[in-house]
């Protein structure tokens, strides 16, 4: 009986020496990169190499240079894995063309979002002033900065602050976008009502390319690389670290237009994107959109629609991930 007692006693103390770890993988839901605007929903896109004002405002803002409108956008978008309906998350944007060379606005979007499988829901949302300036007829830069915060069970994070740099360069049918974020990071201080949790969000660097074939027809290839390794995990003083594998950190997709936006344009993507859980896991998304003029005849021209859908998690049941995503956006041109 004493052997008995002590091994007993030996066996439970080794288990509680994992103890601070088990919570973290048990109470902590991952996060999806959000897509923030209905036109970059429906090319399954991150908007690093958009031309078009609808995607590029979210995403790669240098490439406003190459217009001389001001804008005003707003977007909305939702998500639903059966029988459940995400939050709707907002996203708006305004901007100044300043010059032929320089312009400036501001932007509030999603860049992480979690809303399914698990009860947490997850957002992290980043709002920004920007300034964009052309060096040339080809080459233009953006600069993004602002603070960002984070939502899971017991309420709002920290702020932190969200900064990225971007570059977009057009020579005539081709173009090319380089985007750097970096999301930072986000202390709560009753994560589940009571728990102390600080999480560093991963960096990541898109490159995109993209050619008009004509007046009808443009495609565009992205792919990105997201620094997981660099992300952390720390509750109540515990840290977590995963040694993720480098090559499951890479990400992309696959985008084609058709038609004039002046009119009716028809947006599809394919990509794969990956999720941030215990695990990386790599899912796959098709999505398919319609972007047009509103009711020009009534309005006048500059305003514009986007209505997307995208299914997120092909070939995966709801049950392990999978989604619907819907988002209506509208933007005015001045």
């Amino acid at each position: 009986m004493i052997f008995k007692s002590k091994w007993h006693s030996g066996f439970l103390l080794f288990c509680s020496s994992f103890f601070p770890l088990l919570p973290i993988h048990a109470q902590i839901s991952g996060y999806d990169v959000a897509f923030p605007s209905a036109y970059l929903l429906g090319l399954s896109s991150q908007g690093v190499v958009s031309t078009h004002a609808m995607g590029s405002i979210y995403g790669n803002t240098a490439f406003l240079s190459f217009q001389n409108k001001h804008i005003l956008d707003v977007s909305s978008s939702g998500s639903y894995a059966n029988p459940n309906l995400s939050p709707v998350y907002i996203s708006g944007a305004g901007y100044v063309s300043f010059s032929e060379s320089f312009g400036f606005g501001f932007r509030g979007k999603p860049v992480y979002l979690r809303s399914f499988p698990s009860d947490e829901r997850y957002s992290n949302y980043a709002f920004q002033a920007f300034a964009n300036w052309k060096l040339n007829p080809y080459i233009s830069f953006a600069l993004h900065l602002g603070p960002g915060v984070s939502g899971r069970l017991g309420g709002y994070s920290s702020y932190s602050w969200n900064v990225s740099l971007s570059t977009a360069i057009q020579y005539e049918q081709f173009r090319l976008g380089v985007l750097l974020e970096s999301p930072g990071s986000y202390r709560y201080d009753q994560f589940l009502g009571s728990e102390r949790l600080n999480e560093k969000l991963p960096e990541r660097v898109l490159l995109g390319l993209g050619y008009k074939w004509n007046e009808w027809l443009e495609f565009q290839l992205e792919g990105s690389r997201k620094f997981y390794e660099r992300t952390s995990v720390r509750l109540n003083e515990s840290n977590q670290y995963i040694p993720y594998a480098v090559r499951t950190m890479y990400s992309g997709n696959f985008s084609i237009a058709v038609g004039k936006i002046e009119s009716i344009q028809l947006l599809t993507g394919v990509g794969r994107e990956i999720r941030m859980d215990r695990t990386l896991r790599g899912f796959y998304t098709a999505s398919i959109g319609i972007v047009g003029s509103l009711f020009p005849s009534w309005f006048g021209e500059g305003y514009f629609y986007a209505l997307s859908v995208q299914r997120a998690g092909l070939s995966v049941p709801e049950r392990e991930g999978a989604e619907t995503r819907m988002a209506f956006q509208l933007q005015f041109q001045f």
